[in-house]
């Protein structure tokens, strides 16, 4: 008797498993034939440098599109450190912070140059303060970045000092303005656009790049994996570069006006500040990057003997995968 109604339980089931079948069927062909979910965009991180200002012009004027997203950091650390950690996969750092980023084992490539800093870059000094010669045993505010001992290395080496004779007090860059009208320290070290910002306060230059092109130089710097799998992207990114620094070659029609409004300068300070800058368009960035003897690499050598000779990085090596002119494809 309890087979029997074992059985007639099973028997009263059986239509159920036509319907199982059926619904995990119409569940294969769900999720065979759905779209997948869309990839985050991809994020691309620049400083508070006016050297990126093309990125941001791309943005205001909608030529990024939708899976690319840019956003602006506080200071040059800010950024590294959101290479260093993957939340950011994209970046324009300077050519020595990107050599620094790989040499410390982060997985990043330099795949397009930005900018050549011509003046954008300088140390200044507190009147009253006489010349570099000066700064010894004074303090100098720095960005605790590769760019800003770089530059201060090369100041001080111009007049017979290093930098274990200064003291140097590590300050973000946007905070750097604030703590130089404290009043306690005697030079800076800066860039566009607080440079004009503070010039304009009384700072006086003593030291740029306007009279050392190749200096201080930009690069956009990705991630490998962000390379390997987001290829269409950085493609996008870099047209919209390329379109941006076109519209800087006219600057008379730039909408200034709206640039200058997050940098605390005025129509023709900002322009003053652009002044400083040489930015690269796609061409001119493929033609550092390639050929037998890329001017790019022994322009990243050239930087690496400086930050070792300032004592910074002892064990700062540049290898042969630094360069990534592949992305951009041919020039």
């Amino acid at each position: 008797m309890p087979a029997a109604k074992a059985l007639s339980r099973l028997l009263s089931m059986a239509w159920l498993l036509p319907l199982a079948l059926a619904v995990a069927s119409l569940a294969w062909m769900v999720s065979v034939l759905a779209p997948p979910a869309p990839r985050p965009p991809v994020t691309i991180a620049v400083g508070p440098y006016i050297g990126y200002e093309p990125f941001v012009l791309a943005r205001e004027m909608d030529w990024l599109g939708p899976r690319l997203r840019l956003v602006e950091t506080l200071s040059n650390t800010e950024t590294s450190q959101g290479l260093r950690d993957g939340s950011i996969g994209v970046a324009g750092v300077t050519l020595d912070e990107a050599l620094r980023l790989r040499s410390d084992g982060v997985p990043v490539r330099v795949i397009a140059v930005l900018s050549d800093s011509r003046g954008a870059d300088a140390v200044v000094l507190r009147p009253g303060v006489e010349g570099l010669a000066d700064l010894r045993g004074q303090v100098v505010l720095v960005e605790a970045s590769a760019v800003g001992f770089h530059l201060l290395h090369t100041a001080l080496a111009s007049v017979g000092l290093d930098s274990s004779q200064v003291r140097v007090v590590q300050v973000q860059s946007a905070l750097v303005p604030p703590r130089w009208r404290a009043g306690d320290s005697a030079g800076a070290v800066l860039y566009e656009p607080m440079l004009s910002e503070l010039v304009a306060e009384g700072a006086v230059v003593a030291y740029s790049t306007t009279d050392h092109p190749g200096l201080v130089l930009d690069v956009l710097v990705a991630r490998e994996e962000v390379i390997r799998e987001r290829g269409p992207e950085l493609a996008e990114a870099m047209a919209a570069w390329d379109r941006a620094v076109q519209a800087f070659a006219q600057p008379e029609r730039l909408p200034v006006e709206m640039l200058s409004m997050g940098v605390n300068l005025d129509a023709a300070g900002y322009r003053g500040a652009l002044a400083g800058v040489l930015l690269f368009d796609a061409a001119a960035s493929q033609r550092m990057m390639t050929g037998p003897e890329p001017e790019l690499a022994v322009a990243a050598r050239s930087v690496a003997d400086s930050l070792r000779a300032a004592g910074l990085d002892a064990d700062l090596r540049v290898d042969g995968k630094l360069l990534a002119p592949e992305v951009a494809g041919p020039p």
